[in-house]
């Protein structure tokens, strides 16, 4: 092929080979082929890799109940030999080719068509290999890529003094022998756009992707375009913005943003790093936290009289997490988390470290040791947090450290306060039965120690797979932590206390908002971010009366809220039970009965009666507050809608009378000409 210019849009860079895209079963049977042999069979033995080849296996079942499946595996596999090689077959696939493909019984076709790939690739791919598959009479391969050489010779004349004489002459000699190669290179103005946009994007976001990029609006406010396919063809490569963003995020991150990269920014202090991240240690069982909090922080955690722990797995990538401790500050209406530390274990001995570790730095930077209330009689009154077996133990730990006259169970009994909604959630995830589910919902509300103790001999009497569970909650501190009477946290402080852990659970979808799966260095950035923005908001209502929302959301207003939602789940639950039909619950009484060989008495009364019209007055009462909620909705809608519709009409009059004043000006200007 011989041509002097180059044409982007010329036949030869359109052209697609028809021999590739004529059969696609074909096509796709030889694709299996080539990967079935070049994916290599994972089963060792004696530190041996298997080198068995690919064969076609069939797989039937004596009832017929399914038709038979076919399956690649290996021709070394045995019986009881596990990580053989296995990979299913699909129905585009052409079965008495691969067959013959993979026992080497293919002759090829006798009007085989000379293969004339039409795959061109830039110089700088370090590909070796065509996608596509070739026939070279029976053997099926990939083909290989041939680096073309050009004998056209280029001769560029620049002059001494570029002022004098602004111009450069390129001179092109020869023809070219290849066909024209695709644009790969960003021109030097687009590749300086490019990384003011990288570095703009990373500014915004700090964990800046090529996903981001290309969903943002960076691209047009910087090129005039929503693609970067349209400002260079070398761009619709979405690999070379990876590469990009990958090149710039290590210039700006030397030592990567894990671990390496916090210490690397925590040792030289980068971008005052060591104000929030006030410890970072590791220890000889390989484990190691990063504890971020500043003193604001640790003073607000101090004058709270309840807050709540709890871990987020969601955030970092890797096997890192996040603990959090959090509060929700009613003068503000904002959720605050005093401290977040990053941690890679979570056993009992390493929420011993961290809580030891936060008791410390609330001395070292507020000047003042924490105080509880069962101890100092003054300060910390009430901890909810799940029912985490080592979280709470490690916190036990401590404040035995603190105190010894009580061991650590008996310190969490004067303290600790476990969430009611994790507990009932976990016995909805069991298979047990209803009446036993409903035994371990009383121990919520039950009103004394005996009672508690006929609870358990109920339901270990009811069902005797219950016994792991039993012995858990036998413990003295955990039932404690379920139930007020018998807890010795005082029963003020207990009601006042939530015995949930909503308010972490919201604090952990705040920071997920900021994303999910990030890098270590960008958790805290972006963490501290938000932490700033909570406290800065607080002193800027202290200051000037202005809160963080102009939605209401005192006390009144949430409980109306909550209000509306009961309701609302109310009638949901009442649709539901209209909606279960009846003949189950007969075909249950006729078992039952037949099963009990005992003779019943049928007694006529109209308490039945009765019973179904209190429950369908009930049911009419609860459907009309849902109407009524409905209509108040309604309306407070239909409000906001007048209410834009108004504002719209003033904005459109004052357009009016700026076009009218306009028009004046030139009317008097034309005057005056």
């Amino acid at each position: 092929m011989e041509h002097q210019s180059v044409d982007p849009d010329s036949d030869l860079r359109l052209k697609i080979n028809h021999e590739l895209s004529a059969n696609n079963k074909e096509n796709t049977t030889f694709a299996v082929y080539l990967a079935a042999y070049k994916t290599k069979c994972r089963y060792v033995q004696n530190g041996m890799q298997c080198t068995g080849n690919p064969v076609l296996k069939c797989l039937r079942r004596h009832d017929n109940t399914t038709p038979p499946s076919y399956f690649i595996s290996c021709s070394k596999w045995k019986i009881n030999e596990k990580y053989h090689r296995f990979i299913s077959v699909k129905d585009d696939v052409d079965l008495n080719l691969l067959s013959q493909l993979l026992n080497g019984q293919y002759e090829g076709e006798t009007d085989e068509p000379v293969n004339n790939c039409s795959t061109i690739l830039h110089n700088n791919s370090k590909k070796t290999n065509c996608p596509h598959s070739h026939r070279a009479g029976n053997i099926i391969k990939q083909g290989s890529i041939i680096r073309k050489i050009c004998g056209v010779k280029y001769t560029k004349i620049i002059p001494h003094d570029l002022e004098k004489c602004p111009y450069i002459i390129l001179i092109s000699k020869g023809i070219h022998s290849h066909p024209p190669p695709p644009p790969s290179h960003v021109p030097v103005t687009i590749w300086d756009r490019l990384q003011e946009l990288i570095r703009q994007a990373n500014d915004d976001t700090v964990d800046v992707t090529p996903t981001r990029i290309i969903t943002g609006n960076l691209i047009k406010t910087y090129f005039g375009t929503e693609y970067l396919a349209d400002v260079h063809a070398s761009l619709n490569n979405a690999d070379r913005l990876r590469y990009y963003v990958d090149k710039i995020q290590k210039e700006i991150h030397l030592q990567g943003c894990g671990i390496l990269g916090v210490i690397y920014n925590y040792s030289r202090n980068i971008n005052n790093f060591c104000e929030y991240v006030k410890r970072l240690e590791f220890f000889e069982d390989n484990h190691y936290m990063i504890i971020c909090t500043t003193s604001e922080q640790l003073t607000e955690w101090t004058k709270c009289k309840n807050f709540q722990i709890d871990l987020s797995f969601k955030r970092v990538a890797g096997e890192i997490n996040e603990f959090e401790i959090n509060y929700y500050n009613n003068e503000h209406n904002l959720i605050l988390t005093f401290a977040r530390i990053f941690t890679n274990n979570t056993n009992t001995i390493a929420y011993q470290r961290m809580f030891r570790a936060l008791f410390d730095l609330v001395k070292q930077l507020t000047g003042s040791s924490v105080q509880f209330q069962h101890i100092h009689k003054a300060g910390w009154n009430c901890i909810i947090a799940d029912l985490n077996y080592a979280q709470t133990k490690g916190l036990g730990f401590v404040l035995n450290e603190i105190n010894g006259t009580k061991s650590w169970e008996e310190h969490l009994i004067y303290i600790f306060k476990s969430c009611h909604v994790h507990y009932k959630r976990k016995i909805r995830e069991k298979h047990y039965d209803d009446s036993v589910k409903n035994n371990m919902y009383a121990f919520l509300s039950a009103e004394s120690e005996n009672m508690i103790n006929k609870l358990f001999n109920n339901i270990q009497m009811a069902d005797e797979s219950t016994s792991d569970w039993i012995a858990f909650y036998r413990q003295n501190w955990v039932i404690v932590s379920l139930n007020k009477c018998i807890s010795k946290i005082d029963n003020e402080v207990w009601i006042a206390s939530p015995d949930n852990t909503n308010i972490a659970e919201a604090a952990h979808a705040l920071s997920n908002c900021c994303g999910k799966n990030l890098k270590l260095v960008t958790a805290i950035i972006q963490g501290r971010k938000l932490d700033k923005e909570r406290f800065t908001a607080i002193n800027v209502h202290q200051k000037y009366s202005i809160p963080n929302r102009g939605r209401d959301k005192g006390l009144i207003a949430r409980n109306i809220q909550s209000n509306k939602r009961k309701a609302h789940t109310q009638t949901k639950r009442s649709n539901m039970t209209k909606s279960v039909p009846v003949k189950r619950k007969q075909n249950r009484q006729s078992n039952n009965n037949k099963k009990k060989s005992k003779k019943t008495i049928v007694i006529d009364s109209d308490i039945e009666e009765d019973c179904k019209d209190s429950d369908y007055k009930e049911d009419n009462k609860e459907n009309e507050l849902a109407l009524k909620l409905k209509e108040l909705e309604y309306q407070e809608k239909d409000l906001a809608l007048k209410e834009r519709e108004l504002a719209l009409r003033e904005r459109e009059a004052k357009i009016r009378v700026m076009e009218l004043s306009n028009c004046e000006k030139e009317r008097q200007l034309n005057l005056a000409d």
